[in-house]
């Protein structure tokens, strides 16, 4: 199944289209953020707490979101994260005060949380196991044009108003709300997967559990994002002396990157297998990051990023689609928790990266690759032929 009849299937279409506008909502925060927040009276410890408040409002609402899905389906959950969204931008354009930022980006990273792992299981159900590694390669590439247009967009927009971008990105929400109610039919959940949960979806109660561990490649996947928005900025400012509209061209070409990439791990995923690209892909990144300590002009800059995220997109969708092929029962709730484990280390690795950027600028390129390569071993050593071994039963 090509491409485009995958996206031929009823149902397809609007779910991609809520994927996007959840990458382009969180894109379009990105050069607006700083400068919006610092107008309102913030200091930069409050300006990292005003990012980092999106991934712990996720963080804790993944897992309630994915168990309303099994419940009452994820049309419902769409329909509600969807009108929040635009609920949050409306605050937005609004805030005039500090506090009232603080609250509407609480309330974009709530029903953040209700998007993905319902957008994915309803993938999951709306296309074959043959060809549900193409499909996650499309959520890729659905969230890396988001994270292209949204900055572009965000930055273009400000120039004019920044609360103008608030009231237009509140507008595609309200149009993806459309969307999801005309154009979406819920799904009957499939039962081809072998179910692997068990009572681990509770508290992974058997903490060597191979479930577990591709949880943890999911954090590594945003452990590594968090790290690169959490530092490049700044790295690349005190180094190469790079203005704000230069670090947002380097944020467009990351997504450029991304979106080449995820067109191709689909196929990368059903041709080597989900186990052998994620150990490859968490080597591969770290690479990235560890050359980026070397980066003194454009060119030594832009080559390390493609490698890092050549590593990331073979990492992610094989993530991602392992987790679809091996839950069967209770699937939105794993996919809420997997959000979770993603907004984890969308904490954790702009935290470590700050830490040991304020020691050492390369140390936090330096540290963060040897944390990705630490944690590729020890996949590759206690969960790599687990997983392997446990082959899909319908």
């Amino acid at each position: 199944m090509s491409f485009r009849s995958i996206l031929a299937v009823p149902g397809i279409k609007p779910v991609l289209f809520t994927l996007f506008m959840a990458a382009f909502g969180f894109g379009v925060i990105l050069p607006i953020l700083p400068f919006y927040a610092v107008t309102l009276g913030a200091t930069p410890f409050e300006l990292g707490l005003l990012t980092a408040v999106f991934a712990l409002m996720s963080l804790i609402f993944g897992p309630v979101f994915g168990k309303l899905g099994d419940k009452h389906g994820r049309k419902p959950v769409l329909l509600v994260s969807t009108a929040g969204f635009a609920a949050s931008y409306v605050l937005f354009a609004f805030a005039d005060t500090l506090t009232l930022a603080f609250v509407a980006r609480g309330l974009e990273g709530i029903f953040a949380a209700g998007v993905f792992p319902a957008c994915v299981s309803l993938l999951s159900d709306l296309t074959s196991e043959e060809h549900r590694g193409k499909a996650m390669g499309l959520v890729g590439m659905t969230f890396s044009l988001g994270f292209i247009v949204g900055p572009a967009f965000g930055g273009i927009a400000s120039g004019i108003s920044v609360h103008a971008v608030f009231w237009l990105a509140a507008a595609f929400s309200a149009l993806n709300f459309v969307s999801v109610f005309f154009q979406l039919r819920e799904p009957h959940e499939k039962k081809e997967s072998h179910d692997i949960v068990g009572k681990e979806v509770t508290l992974l109660e058997h903490i060597s559990s191979p479930l577990l561990f591709l949880l943890l490649a999911s954090m590594m996947t945003t452990f590594m994002v968090g790290g690169i928005q959490a530092v490049l900025a700044i790295y690349t400012g005190d180094k190469l002396g790079f203005t704000s509209s230069e670090v947002g061209l380097l944020f467009t070409y990351i997504g450029f990157l991304i979106m080449i990439a995820q067109l191709l791990s689909g196929n990368l995923v059903n041709r080597f297998g989900e186990v052998k690209l994620i150990k490859i892909g968490l080597v591969i990144s770290g690479l990235g990051f560890f050359l980026l300590s070397f980066a003194n002009d454009w060119l030594t800059l832009l080559l390390p990023l493609a490698v890092f995220v050549i590593g990331n997109s073979m990492t992610f969708p094989s993530v991602t689609s392992l987790l679809t092929k091996k839950v069967r029962g209770k699937r939105g709730a794993i996919l809420g928790l997997n959000a979770s484990f993603q907004n984890l280390g969308q904490i954790i690795g702009p935290l470590l990266g700050g830490l040991l950027y304020s020691i050492n600028h390369t140390y936090a390129f330096v540290g963060l690759a040897l944390c990705i390569w630490a944690y590729a071993l020890v996949f590759s050593t206690l969960a790599a032929r687990s997983l392997s071994s446990q082959h899909v039963k319908n």
